[in-house]
Formats: C-alpha cells, structure tokens, sequence
C-alpha cells in the first residue's frame, strides 16, 4: 500500500513544500507545490484524510469557499495572472487524499501548457524546479498577504 504524501506532509514528517504554509485553517492548509516549474503553484489540501469530494462536510466547503476568495485575491496582487485555474483530480500515486491545485497563468505560463496540459509543470525534476528559494519568498509574501 503507497503511504499518503498528503498526510505525511499535513503531520509535518515529510512536507512537501520547502515554503511555510500559506494557510492554516480549521479543515484546510494552503501550500507551494514541489517540485514545480512554475512559480505560484499552490495546493489547498484537506487536513483529515479523504478521498471523495461527497465525503466533504458543509464546514469544510465552507471554509474551502473562503480559502479561495482570500487566496485568489492574494494571488492577483502579487503575480498578477491573467486567469487561474482551480482543480481537483486526487487520483497520482500517493496523492489520493482530497486536494486542489491553484494553476495562476502569469507572464511565465507557457501557453503550450495550457488547461490539462498545466500539469507537466510538475513533471519536472528538483534540479529544474524553481528554486526552492523563490518559493520560500513567495509563501512568506502570499502568508503575510492573505492576513490583510
């Protein structure tokens, strides 16, 4: 059985962002993925363990509902995107657990990338990922941003 990567970084044994968590909520945290080849990725991942959208309670859409407006606003201010995408497939190996990724298509967007195809920015290896570095800045900027 593959353990969930998800779980394992909610618990903070293996976290899979090098960036501190964007977003702390009561069912939710909000985090840069890694590694990726595009800056602003983010994920919202559910804090219990799931694996279905209709397994979901109203407090917990609830809140998700409030996470996106907050973080799309923060987005918009500082990457300034012409669009977002927000979706939710939870089906990779060790990724089963209930999440969404945060897609902003910014200046750096490679439109060959475009809709489903988005998802080979994180086909690529650490060594050609953004920098671990320009993540860390930009989860402390999104963080101090999404308190306003």
């Amino acid at each position: 059985m593959t353990k969930c990567l998800s779980c394992l970084s909610n618990t903070g044994e293996r976290r899979i962002s090098p960036g501190e968590q964007i977003y702390n909520g009561s069912y939710w945290v909000v985090e840069h993925a890694y590694p990726t080849g595009l800056l602003g990725w983010l994920v919202i991942v559910l804090k219990r363990h799931t694996e279905a959208l209709h397994d979901l309670t109203k407090e917990e859409w609830s809140e998700f509902a409030e996470i996106n407006y907050s973080i799309m606003k923060c987005i918009k201010k500082v990457l300034k995107p012409k669009k977002e995408y927000l979706c939710c497939f939870s089906e990779g190996k060790g990724f089963k657990h209930i999440h969404f990724h945060i897609i902003p298509k910014t200046r750096a967007f490679d439109e060959i990338y475009s809709s489903s195809r988005s998802f080979m920015y994180l086909k690529v290896s650490e060594r050609n990922s953004i920098s671990k570095e320009k993540i860390v800045q930009l989860c402390s900027k999104l963080k101090l941003e999404i308190k306003k």
